[in-house]
């Protein structure tokens, strides 16, 4: 009903024009577009947790004796998460095929990307492979401008926010600025750059006495 009875008006010199009415379904940027999306993907998720309640799908436990975590969705992007198993991916398969014919968003296969544990063996990844149709990811560096996997050294990790911090104070002309000028150019700019990553990630010490050692010297 929503999407057969939506209409439109155009806003003529702050009058609204005629009304009229779409015969190709929504477009890209309709206002109830969003809130269909969300009911779709509602759908999603619905049927990847039915799943793991019949224990066909195991997700990843985010702790040892945590919570599991079969899916993640971020605005149009999914990420499903299950163990290296033919069987388990088909049941995957299955749920979005099921997904696509309720729905009509089909997967697009050049977008979709298969990452392994590094535990997994080679044969498992080929045959996984081969049945998906799809390529595998050697390693997601960024996902948001942040990195996707955190290793043993977040110094080494998260360092790149110390060389952008650097790098931006090297090309200032700091001869031209008093002393005040500096500093509101420091926390305007500089200490702005960490800022996105801090709200995810807990940095390291020793990473954060670096980067007020370069602004002390600035």
């Amino acid at each position: 009903m929503c999407v057969s009875s939506v209409s439109y008006s155009v806003l003529v010199n702050g009058t609204a024009g005629k009304w009229l009415t779409p015969s190709r379904g929504l477009r890209q940027g309709d206002p109830i577009s969003p809130y269909l999306f969300i009911l779709c993907a509602e759908g999603l998720s619905s049927l990847l947790n039915g799943a793991e309640a019949i224990g066909s799908l195991k997700g990843v436990a985010v702790a040892r004796g945590g919570v599991r975590v079969n899916h993640l969705l971020f605005a149009d992007d999914c990420l499903i998460f299950g163990r290296a198993k033919l069987t388990e991916w088909k049941c995957i398969q299955g749920l979005l095929k099921e997904y696509e014919e309720a729905s009509g968003q089909c997967l697009n296969l050049e977008k979709t990307t298969m990452f392994f544990s590094s535990n997994t063996s080679i044969t498992t990844r080929l045959i996984i492979k081969n049945e998906a149709g799809v390529s595998i990811c050697g390693n997601y560096e960024k996902y948001l401008g942040l990195p996707a996997m955190v290793g043993r050294s977040k110094f080494n990790t998260f360092r790149v926010l110390k060389e952008r911090v650097w790098a931006k104070i090297h090309n200032w002309k700091n001869s031209f600025l008093s002393q005040a000028g500096k500093e509101i150019l420091l926390k305007a700019v500089a200490q702005a750059i960490p800022t996105f990553a801090m709200s995810v990630f807990r940095l390291p010490k020793r990473l954060c006495a670096d980067i007020n050692s370069l602004l002390a010297k600035f």
